[in-house]
């Protein structure tokens, strides 16, 4: 087998770099045979050594360096590569030597119809989502700077620093005096313009020199240059300038995908090709390109991808699903989350659910909420709606967000103190809440699910039902044969629900006790069901095991159901009925994406899609525009888009919502057979133990 063989131990301890190449990393070059590729880390100096050795020994070397979609965030807050690209001549930065990217370019005639859509398809998403490199901005411009350039009517025209010593710059051709003359040009080409002057933000902390000062008194002097210091979507940036001035910097290809006019002052892989005004020429490239051409070559053919979340070689379109999914709604930015009214226990893992936007968290109590002293960039988030009332004192310039658990969550039950692999987060309101908007409403009601995403969701939905996982995957596994017993009636399963819980008081206003579940799909089954029905009552876990209430009394259950299961597992219960009578229960859900049919007597946030069968009335339930969701733009919708997710057995980074069924199926797996929800003194001592833990982790993290 082919081995990849290199002389920096970061790249030889990366289990991502294997799986970039396709075969296995060594360190050190002793042993290597002529089968071996010498592998290394772009133009640093370390790389001499590798480089002589391949050519003494006649083997290939490969030049690595990250891609142009690099980070889920920023490598300081997720170190887990996308993308890498592999160049044997040289790399793509480097204009003293050819790449494989320049010679790729320079020959072309591998350009094809399906290369130019997928290309088309790369600009538009990369445009509508505001996707680069890294993925840690906000969506929109921060608001200081929104106001600034809102406020000045004049063209708007940007210049490009890097930091000093970037080894692009010299290898592109450049030097210092190069971003002088680019200033100057800028100011000169564009007399009458605003110019903003972009700047990595460790410049203006003092952290690292940059090429300009912002604290030169002759370029403070002049009130048309502003310097930017923070942190920018480089794409929302692109959409309020008319013109880009660069050196080497990424952003010159920024804002060629944006459409924007760019001069270079440097040699970038993106010059020298009728795309760009150049100050400096490169004999080497002499063909026109299009637009489409240079990125099927930057996006398509020249870099490798992987999932950060599985951990397999996919193509450039799979890591722009992840990444679209992540943009298409509202996340949490703030420099610090106080986060009010959230137990001991849970504050050890809670943070890791906010998201590379959310820099600090501070916990309070919610009594303190009334008088706390908020600052600038502060955001609040409360679990659901438990704390409504203390978070009317908020003041409405303080962002609120909302927490829950999410539908993907972990093998046990969340009373039993297990700790969540999923949550979501609600800025509008929250999912269980049919009486008021929340980011999933609004996302179904807005958007048109691309085939991309239809299809993302039947691959989900269909490895749910595969792996046959519910919410908490408790109870006992066993094929159930109610048919035995129904005698040739319409099997009907009634899921109890935790009465008091939150989705019941803000998403049944009708029937919210299990008691009153039970008799009203009694009731309507001997409407519906002439010929009769046979009625089966699970009550819900929680109740099952004591630590929740709900209930039903010996007379109801005696004169309505016919069957009680109260261990078997949901999923085996859903395979052997017709359907399911709910309030807001997400076995509905769950029933539904077994093709399931489904009524409602609450408003659960399945309901009103055209999906189920909706027994509120619709006054009350705002969904009745007409609006049809097909279930695997649901799952899509739910899963993909709304809900959060963290890996445990990842150090607690995000994950996705595929990793993560795998990863909860093959640890349901192992409990298979084990009565994980337990009562006793056991149950006691597990509780009190993950307690302890968590707690601990929660004061020293």
């Amino acid at each position: 087998m082919q081995t990849a063989r290199t002389v920096s131990k970061g790249i030889a301890n990366s289990h991502a770099i294997g799986v970039f190449l396709g075969m296995p990393v060594r360190y050190g070059l002793k042993g290597a045979n002529s089968d071996d590729l010498i592998i290394g880390w772009g133009m640093k100096e370390n790389i001499l050594k590798a480089r002589a050795f391949a050519r003494d020994h006649k083997l290939p070397y490969l030049h690595l360096e990250d891609g142009f979609l690099g980070f889920m965030s920023h490598p300081s807050i997720d170190a887990r590569r996308m993308s890498v690209v592999g160049d044997r001549r040289g790399i793509y930065y480097d204009a003293t030597r050819p790449s494989d990217i320049e010679v790729m370019l320079s020959k072309g005639g591998w350009m094809t119809p399906e290369l130019a859509a997928r290309a088309r398809f790369i600009i538009d998403s990369l445009r509508k989502y505001r996707i680069s490199k890294y993925n840690h901005a906000g969506f929109d411009l921060p608001v200081a700077l929104q106001a600034v350039l809102e406020n000045d009517a004049r063209k708007k025209v940007l210049v490009v620093d890097q930091t000093y010593g970037d080894k692009s710059i010299e290898l592109g051709l450049a030097d210092g005096v190069s971003f002088e003359k680019m200033l100057e040009s800028a100011l000169g080409d564009n007399p009458d313009a605003l110019i903003l002057v972009k700047t990595h933000p460790d410049v203006i902390l003092g952290k690292k020199k940059g090429h300009f000062n912002p604290n030169d008194k002759a370029l403070k002097s002049q009130d048309r240059i502003v310097f930017i210091g923070d942190d920018c979507n480089p794409q929302a940036l692109m959409q309020v300038v008319d013109h880009v001035y660069v050196v080497t910097s990424q952003m010159g290809l920024e804002a060629l995908i944006a459409g924007k006019p760019v001069t270079c002052f440097g040699m970038p892989f993106y010059a020298g090709w009728g795309l760009t005004t150049d100050k400096i020429l490169c004999l080497r490239r002499a063909r026109k390109l299009k637009l489409e051409e240079l990125v099927a070559a930057a996006f398509v053919k020249y870099p490798r991808y992987v999932d950060p979340f599985t951990r397999r070689q996919v193509d450039v379109e799979d890591i722009l699903d992840l990444l679209i999914a992540e943009k298409q709604i509202t996340r949490p930015v703030a420099k610090r989350a106080i986060a009010v009214g959230f137990s001991l226990w849970k504050r050890g893992f809670i943070a890791k659910f906010f998201g590379a936007g959310v820099r600090s968290t501070k916990f309070i109590s919610p009594k303190s909420l009334a008088n706390f002293k908020f600052k600038t960039g502060d955001t609040v988030i409360l679990w659901g709606r438990k704390h409504d009332k203390e978070a009317a004192s908020v003041h409405e310039s303080v962002p609120v967000w909302r927490m829950e658990d999410g539908f993907l969550r972990s093998v046990g039950l969340g009373s039993d103190l297990r700790r969540p692999s999923s949550l979501v987060l609600d800025q509008q309101g929250i999912y269980y809440d049919g009486s008021g908007p929340s980011d999933l409403e609004k996302f179904l009601e807005q958007h048109s699910f691309s085939a991309r995403e239809i299809t993302r969701g039947r691959k989900l939905r269909k490895a749910l039902l595969k792996s046959r996982l519910s919410k908490y995957n408790v109870g006992e596994r066993g094929q159930l044969d109610f048919r035995a017993r129904a005698g040739g009636k319409h099997i009907i399963l009634v899921p109890g629900q935790v009465e008091g819980d939150a989705s019941l008081e803000f998403g049944s206003p009708d029937i919210f006790t299990n008691a009153d579940l039970v008799k009203a799909a009694y009731g309507r089954a001997a409407n519906d069901h002439p010929e009769g029905a046979y009625v089966i009552y699970k009550p819900h876990p929680d109740v099952v095991s004591g630590n929740r209430e709900g209930l039903v009394p010996d007379t109801v259950l005696d004169s309505c159901v016919d069957e009680i299961v109260t261990d078997a597992d949901i999923i085996d219960c859903l395979e052997a009925v017709d359907s399911v009578h709910t309030m807001t229960s997400l076995t509905g859900f769950e029933a539904l994406l077994r093709g399931v049919s489904v009524t409602t007597y609450g408003m659960p946030f399945y309901a009103g899609w055209g999906l189920t069968n909706d027994v509120c009335e619709n006054q009350r339930f705002r969904r009745v525009r007409g609006k049809t969701v097909p279930i695997d733009g649901l799952v899509y919708a739910l899963l993909c888009v709304y809900a959060r997710y963290v890996s445990w057995e990842a150090r607690g980074q995000s994950s996705g919502p595929e990793a993560l069924v795998a990863a909860i199926s093959e640890e349901a797996q192992k409990s298979a057979g084990r009565q994980i929800n337990r009562r006793g003194l056991f149950a006691f001592v597990s509780r009190l133990g993950r307690k302890i833990k968590y707690f601990v982790e929660g004061v020293f993290s």
